[in-house]
């Protein structure tokens, strides 16, 4: 059996709302766009399960896992758990490998993981709003970045107005190619914050309306999150996994175009959806696609096919 088989510049706001002036004349065009978006989430395709495995629990201090990223060990993932301030390698069958262990008040509430070309881990911190930047060696080096303070950050702020604190960053990817960083603030509003190589600077802001092609049958807009990030090289797009719209949204941040796949699929002859998935992670040299859920002693780690687009 093969191996795919075994487990197979400045501020720019890209803003999404239409003027006042034009609200009372919104056209037919914007109509057939939205009912062309919800068409292809009606006929979203499912995906093809390669194999799922439980991980690790509570006893071997990895729960309410959250993030997800390939690292630069060959067979091993990047995680991040709610419960506990470490950064942790996840085996690529589920199993707990080193754990970083990082200092209780700068590892609190940690949501979203990205690996970089030097070694470095990219962690976002919801509620306290910052990025952390992970050397895992012994001992850990950590440097933390406050979103507040990078520039730019007094214009975005107009569009984070009322954004509840149980809302914020969530996921985080990066192009290794460009060095660019997008972190994505979970709803309320739900948008994409794209932050400099030089984690200085925040270039843009993108709205991820409803309008713009954000929309589930699961949900209503205000209901709809997004819980991880991965970046695909090949597409140069982001996927971008929500939680309660159990959908993978893979959004091109240049073109502004979006294609939702269902996070469902076949096993044993049933048609299964993923439960509370809040990480993701793309391998393309394999072609494949890593789900990561958080749903107590059920929580699993699933491996797909990397669906055609």
């Amino acid at each position: 059996m093969s191996e795919h088989k075994l487990l197979r510049s400045k501020l720019g706001f890209s803003r999404c709302f239409p003027k006042l002036g034009t609200l009372a004349s919104f056209t037919s065009t914007a109509f057939a766009l939205l009912a062309w978006i919800e068409r292809a989430h009606a006929e979203s395709p499912g995906l093809t399960l390669v194999d799922s495995f439980k991980v690790a629990g509570k006893s071997e201090g990895f729960s309410e896992p959250s993030g997800l990223s390939l690292s630069n060990a060959e067979g091993f993932l990047w995680s991040v758990s709610d419960a506990e301030p470490k950064l942790h390698l996840l085996g690529i069958d589920g199993t707990l490998g080193n754990s970083f262990k990082l200092p209780s008040l700068e590892g609190s509430d940690l949501e979203g993981v990205a690996s970089r070309k030097d070694g470095s881990v990219l962690v976002v911190q919801e509620t306290d709003r910052s990025i952390l930047v992970v050397h895992p060696t012994n001992p850990v080096r950590l440097t933390t970045i406050p979103l507040t303070s990078l520039k730019g950050y007094s214009a975005a702020a107009e569009l984070l107005v009322g954004n509840p604190l149980n809302k914020g960053p969530e996921g985080i990817a990066v192009d290794p190619e460009s060095g660019r960083v997008f972190i994505g603030i979970e709803g309320q509003p739900r948008l994409l914050m794209v932050v400099s190589p030089a984690l200085d600077e925040i270039v843009e802001m993108i709205p991820l309306a409803r309008d713009a092609g954000f929309i589930s049958e699961r949900v209503d807009d205000d209901g709809l999150d997004l819980s991880g990030l991965a970046w695909s090289p090949s597409s140069r797009s982001l996927w971008i996994v929500s939680d309660k719209g159990r959908e993978i949204f893979v959004f091109n941040p240049e073109s502004k175009s979006v294609r939702a796949i269902s996070l469902t699929f076949t096993e044993d002859g049933k048609q299964k959806e993923v439960k509370h998935p809040e990480g993701i992670a793309l391998d393309e040299t394999k072609g494949l696609l890593y789900i990561l859920t958080d749903d107590a002693k059920k929580s699993r780690l699933y491996v797909f096919e990397q669906p055609e687009l």
